[in-house]
């Protein structure tokens, strides 16, 4: 009977969303256009470069490296093993679904094992420097100090909930025989794959952001009262949601959990980067809510230690630019990344043999 009447819920939505669709073409449209956008000024600017980096480090053994000196408190704490510790790092600067590609990586890689991969998804999943301080602070709020304080509270939940999805749980070691490792490759090799595989996941996940942002107009069309939308949004897309919170002035606690909820598009985007890994679907979901709850929280008390003044959210028709993908602490992991990548190259000079 439930699969039934879920069946019959699902066919009721299609034949409802192809209706519209075909009723409001241009709404739908100008959506698609939107999210079009917003994947070319903002998405792909400042997501591609650290997925490229986030699969790179474990395609070219960095992770490994690097896991050597963290693998103590990676298991005592967090109960991985210390080649996650890179992963972890990126999935904190780099932006949602950065962390997701990371954890992919190193699940093909065999350094995890699927449970392992499934758990970690519970807390790698967050917003960027970039998008908080620089698209939401300052260009939504208009005030820095509040995407400072967002950007606090979204690492804080981070690390809140990677400590407690360690409580109770045995250090696993995955079996020696799932590593995948090509025998003899080299970082331009490492470097190669990595690209590509960055690339095919940007392609699925921008077509999710066209596809929400054209579903999101059109739902627009029916849903007038302003909270409602905001709340609407908030729930389907992160970007256009926090825009929405912040032309009403809500309270940045609010804000806050937007963020750390991400929105269903997010969502589709980051299982669609783990598509490999089996995912307890109500468990993601559930530490999404908790993850924007928690965030809430913190910058509620962070607000009563540091007030932050948010000015007047003012509309303007110029579209969000790709400078929003600088910030500091990406370039800081960039240059340590790449200073890794020096020292990683082998002493001997490669040389390109003909077939």
């Amino acid at each position: 009977m439930f699969m039934r009447i879920k069946q019959g819920l699902l066919l009721t939505a299609t034949f409802l969303i192809a209706c519209a669709l075909l009723i409001f073409p241009t709404q739908a449209a100008a959506g698609a256009k939107n999210g079009i956008g917003y994947c070319l000024q903002i998405l792909v600017p400042s997501l591609y470069p650290f997925m490229v980096l986030s699969v790179f480090v474990v395609k070219s053994g960095l992770s490994e490296k690097i896991g050597r000196l963290f693998e103590a408190p990676c298991r005592a704490v967090l109960k991985l093993p210390g080649s996650t510790a890179a992963t972890i790092l990126m999935s904190a600067i780099g932006g949602y679904p950065t962390g997701a590609r990371g954890i992919a990586a190193l699940y093909e890689n065999g350094s995890v094992s699927e449970k392992q991969a499934s758990r970690m998804l519970c807390f790698c999943v967050n917003s960027g420097p970039a998008f908080v301080i620089t698209a939401v602070g300052v260009g939504f709020l208009r005030s820095e100090r509040s995407g400072g304080i967002l950007l606090a509270s979204q690492l804080a939940a981070s690390l809140i909930l990677s400590v407690v999805c360690g409580i109770g749980v045995k250090n696993e070691i995955p079996p020696s025989g799932t590593a995948k490792r090509r025998s003899g490759s080299t970082a331009a090799d490492a470097l190669i794959l990595s690209a590509a595989d960055a690339a095919r996941a940007m392609i699925s996940m921008c077509c999710f952001v066209i596809l929400f942002a054209a579903l999101l107009n059109l739902l627009r069309l029916w849903v007038k009262e302003p909270r409602a939308a905001a709340a609407l949004s908030a729930l389907l897309e992160v970007t256009g949601g926090c825009s929405d919170l912040a032309r009403l002035r809500v309270p940045l606690w609010a804000v806050s959990l937007a963020v750390g909820w991400g929105g269903i598009c997010v969502h589709f985007q980051v299982l669609s980067a783990v598509s490999n890994i089996r995912v307890n679907l109500p468990r993601f979901m559930l530490f999404r809510l908790l993850h924007g709850l928690t965030a809430a929280a913190v910058t509620w008390v962070l607000l009563k230690v540091f007030p932050a003044d948010v000015e007047v959210f003012n509309t303007t028709s110029q579209p969000l630019t790709g400078a929003f993908s600088s910030s500091v602490p990406a370039a800081a992991a960039l240059i340590a990344l790449c200073a890794a990548l020096i020292f990683s190259l082998p002493g001997k000079r490669l040389e390109m043999k003909d077939q």
